[in-house]
């Protein structure tokens, strides 16, 4: 009778080939790690320096789209990072759906459309990026990089030209790196001395909104630092009511530091006559708002990425500005909230006006998930200042800021703002 030749035992390899084995692993994923490391850091000074390319491209988009392999599979590690994504690219979608059925009835342009997507997409792919960096270096290190990428970026004709340097230039990369450095120490008093100097920068600046987001980011800080006998941590909700409490004490406190000329005899001046004006500061100081509130109005779905807006559209706007005694007929209205498609100078009016619901949607996301971030971590007590800065002043932009211009530091602020899922054994395979 014939059998089968028995299988061949197999024999336990010795301590020390094991030890190899083991040892090479380890330098493969060391050396693995530090590649990374080196690549993620490359791509975030490419994003903040914000290169530009034809079409609303930039260096940074095409960075975050070749690195799409290695983020996506990151984007599950944090609540809302997977929707956020999906939002983006719905609202992409929608925006030339609804430029297509423009067509025909207003001007469309393929080029507007093609630049207004590529921006939306791209700010979604760069926050993949800084969501992917946060799994392999500290956040103060995600900052401090984004923040050198957004000095590399600064324009050397734009430095004389906007006639106030630190307003419009480098209050905002020198604040990035500056906190940034700062959460190193993990140290409140330093933190604070970092905000004190950049808010006497701001006052002596005439930069009142930057003023009045440094103010609130500091009295945060501070609130962190308050003794407490309270044994359990805070709500994340009841710490969102407080910050609505502080940041309405911090507006009174502002405006009347303002108009008792704190902040000079020029910006208090401008201040007054605002609120005289239109009876706020806010609607004052942006009016556009009054233009964005009658457009929703008379026309709530929105307009589309690649639709200019027209004689009937521009009107309905005007006729908004003039209700709170704001003179529309002039080269700002016609020529920059309008003669290009819709600047709404507000990141929901934008959003709204470009990719309609779908954008809208997008917004009470970025909404939902900065207050969230914000909420949370100072209920820990562990916001950093970098962190509330980004945050206040992108719930700022929300509201007042446009969307271009403020998708950078949305990038950052959303990338390290949202809270890392805890794995199966209770931890978080996030760095602080």
């Amino acid at each position: 009778m014939a059998f089968a030749n028995p299988s061949p035992q197999r024999v336990a390899a010795p301590a020390s080939t094991r030890a190899g084995r083991n040892g090479a692993a380890a330098g493969t994923h060391e050396t693995a790690a530090t590649i990374g490391r080196a690549v993620a850091a490359v791509a975030l000074v490419i994003i903040g320096a914000r290169i530009q390319l034809p079409q609303g491209l930039t260096a940074g988009y095409l960075v975050a789209t070749l690195l799409i392999p290695v983020w996506v599979p990151v984007l599950r590690r944090f609540h809302g990072g997977v929707l956020l994504i999906l939002l983006g690219l719905a609202a992409a979608l929608n925006g030339m759906i609804l430029t297509d059925l423009a067509n025909g009835t207003t001007h469309t342009g393929n080029g507007l459309m093609l630049q207004n997507t590529f921006v939306l997409v791209g700010t979604m792919l760069t926050i993949g990026v800084v969501l992917w960096a946060r799994t392999l270096m500290p956040i103060w290190a995600v900052g401090l990089l984004f923040g050198i990428g957004l000095v590399v970026g600064i324009d050397p004709h734009g430095i004389l030209a906007g006639g106030n340097p630190w307003k419009f230039v480098f209050a905002v990369p020198v604040t990035i790196v500056a906190l940034s450095l700062a959460m190193i120490r993990h140290s409140r008093p330093v933190e604070l001395v970092m905000l004190v100097a950049l808010s006497g920068l701001s006052m002596v600046s005439d930069a009142r909104s930057g003023f009045a987001i440094l103010l609130l980011t500091a009295v945060l800080v501070v609130w962190q630092m308050r003794p407490t006998a309270v044994t359990r941590r805070a709500s994340t909700a009841r710490v969102v009511l407080g910050l609505l409490v502080i940041s309405a004490i911090a507006y009174n406190v502002g405006q009347s530091l303002i108009v008792d000329g704190a902040l000079g005899q020029a910006t208090q001046q401008r201040t007054i006559t605002q609120i005289d004006t239109s009876g706020s500061l806010i609607l004052g100081g942006r009016p556009e708002l009054a233009a964005t509130t009658a457009l929703v109005q008379h026309f709530p779905f929105g307009f589309g990425s690649g639709v200019y807006a027209n004689s009937t559209q521009i009107l309905v706007a005007k006729q908004g500005m003039h209700a709170i005694n704001y003179a529309p007929n002039n080269g700002y209205v016609d020529n920059f909230m309008f003669g290009t498609g819709f600047e709404l100078h507000s990141m929901i009016g934008d959003l709204w006006a470009g990719y309609g619901v779908a954008g809208v949607a997008l917004a009470i996301a970025l909404l939902w998930y900065t207050l969230r971030g914000l909420g949370h971590t100072i209920a820990a007590r562990t916001a950093s200042a970098l962190l509330i800065y980004l945050a206040v002043r992108t719930l700022w932009s929300l509201f007042f800021g446009p969307w271009y211009s403020s998708v950078v530091l949305l990038t950052l602020l959303i990338g390290i703002a949202l809270i890392p899922r805890e794995s199966a054994d209770g931890r978080k395979s996030v760095l602080p």
